[in-house]
């Protein structure tokens, strides 16, 4: 890939909990792949929760597709917790404000607290 940053994901299931560690650059290909992991892995108990703080950046399509491809009767704001730079934030909605700011990149890796509230 001539300069490209590749996208990956990580899952961990914790009981009805989905943990979704993303890195890389989040286009229309990564929100498919997100989407599908969800999808597949999300039994719509619990929550389920998405670490951001790895990814590059997010590019504008990937961000509409991933808001439009989960239905909010699947996954609503109240289920998924974004974490990013910034902060924690409730909704797939927050993708669209990671286009507009700048992803940063740290190296603390510390883990969601069960006790997260939107």
């Amino acid at each position: 890939m001539s300069g490209a940053l590749k996208f990956a994901i990580r899952i961990k299931k914790f009981e009805n909990d989905l943990f979704i560690n993303l890195s890389g650059e989040f286009n229309g290909s990564s929100a498919w792949e997100l989407a599908n992991t969800i999808f597949t892995r999300f039994q719509g108990q619990g929550r389920v929760f998405i670490e951001t703080r790895d990814l590059t950046s997010v590019l504008p399509f990937g961000a509409e597709m991933i808001v439009n491809l989960i239905p909010k009767l699947l996954l609503g704001k109240e289920s998924v917790l974004i974490r990013d730079s910034t902060g924690v934030y409730c909704g797939l909605d927050h993708f669209r404000k990671m286009v507009k700011e700048p992803v940063k990149i740290k190296g603390n890796k510390d883990h969601f607290s069960k006790a997260s509230i939107c």
